[in-house]
């Protein structure tokens, strides 16, 4: 794979890995929120977290992690669209053959 590609790819593997995680914390405090009201009397959970409470903070993280993963995947994308078109440059570009000659001036004879 080539060097380019790869770091994209590992970055994207990372992106997704902090993903999972956001999304995982968030469910656990979803969850856990869920379990202090009756099941007859849930409120629009998603709205509950005042700017800079530990639930907003989370859907935050999360929201950040999600558009990470997006650019990482638009990145990687965009990197195997260019790739195809520098092997074609360089395949297609000549060679450049330079050759030294050697001139000798010939002063005052």
């Amino acid at each position: 794979m080539h060097a380019d590609l790869e770091t994209r790819r590992r970055v994207l593997i990372t992106m997704y890995q902090r993903y999972l995680d956001a999304d995982r914390r968030w469910n656990l405090a979803m969850s856990e929120i869920r379990a202090w009201f009756p099941a007859g009397n849930q409120i629009n959970l998603s709205r509950i977290g005042d700017p800079g409470s530990p639930i907003r903070r989370l859907y935050e993280h999360r929201k950040r992690a999600v558009f990470q993963l997006e650019a990482a995947q638009i990145k990687l994308d965009v990197a195997r669209q260019r790739l195809p078109k520098k092997r074609l440059i360089s395949i297609s570009a000549p060679f450049l053959r330079i050759t030294y000659t050697r001139t000798v001036a010939h002063i005052g004879r």
